[in-house]
């Protein structure tokens, strides 16, 4: 669905579709999950959008998201959030890479896989230095990656960071489809508490990543309610004139 000056998802089928259609045909790509802070990004920065704008499929992380859908559109969609998406995908038996984060991290999705009586053989890890994103060798990790055959690769830089990052990496990928996926390792790793509070389909992980990562979220999540009444505004607006020229 276009909502918000973007493309989202929300049939999960759907979106399940276009990801194992692209594994299948070995097609090259990357996939963006959208919470309130990549939206607000998407908002603000025309050539972020056009990064988010560029990728296979999008996949709405946020109920609140979901819920303005509803709201202005009096649809029933509901979010397929990063954890949840990782948790599905990361447990098939795919080549996978993740990218980012820490090798302690991946010892413990390695762990947590196991425990599930899942087979982790094939699940790699390439760290990355903590440069800027203009910084990194990307035809050297891909030439790294190339080599693996990966896929699925899981990019874990954080927004805008991971997308660009993924949008830069792109052209040099032989194989492979990428998803900017965040804090998706920590939650399933249990480095970070999932909330289970929630009303109707909106949850609360925003919530509880405040209070776990104050400083770094108060930000995300203040930039995000700043936009609403202009993200709502203007797709009332596109809506109505939608309808007028149907």
């Amino acid at each position: 669905m276009n909502i918000f000056d973007i493309h989202l998802e929300f049939d999960h089928d759907k979106f399940r579709d276009e990801i194992n259609k692209a594994i299948v045909d070995k097609k090259v790509g990357y996939v963006c999950v959208v919470d309130g802070n990549v939206l607000s990004q998407t908002h603000l920065n025309s050539w972020y959008r056009k990064i988010v704008c560029g990728a296979l499929v999008n996949t709405c992380d946020g109920g609140y998201i979901a819920k303005m859908c509803n709201d202005i559109y009096g649809t029933q969609y509901t979010a397929f959030n990063g954890p949840a998406v990782f948790t599905e995908y990361i447990e098939k038996p795919y080549k996978q890479i993740l990218i980012g984060n820490t090798k302690e991290t991946y010892k413990l999705i390695k762990e947590k896989m196991k425990e599930h009586g899942k087979d982790n053989s094939m699940l790699l890890y390439h760290p990355l230095p903590f440069v800027s994103v203009d910084e990194f060798d990307y035809e050297l990790i891909a030439k790294k990656i190339n080599e693996e055959k990966p896929d699925i690769i899981w990019v874990s830089l954080g927004a805008p960071k991971q997308e660009i990052f993924m949008s830069k990496l792109l052209p040099f990928l032989q194989q492979g489809v990428m998803f900017g996926i965040g804090a998706a390792f920590n939650y399933y790793a249990g480095i970070l508490n999932e909330s289970k509070a929630r009303i109707g389909a909106v949850r609360f992980i925003w919530l509880i990543r405040l209070f776990e990562e104050p400083q770094k979220q108060w930000r995300r999540c203040w930039n995000f309610l700043k936009v609403i009444p202009v993200l709502k505004r203007e797709e009332i607006k596109r809506r109505k004139e939608n309808r007028k020229n149907a």
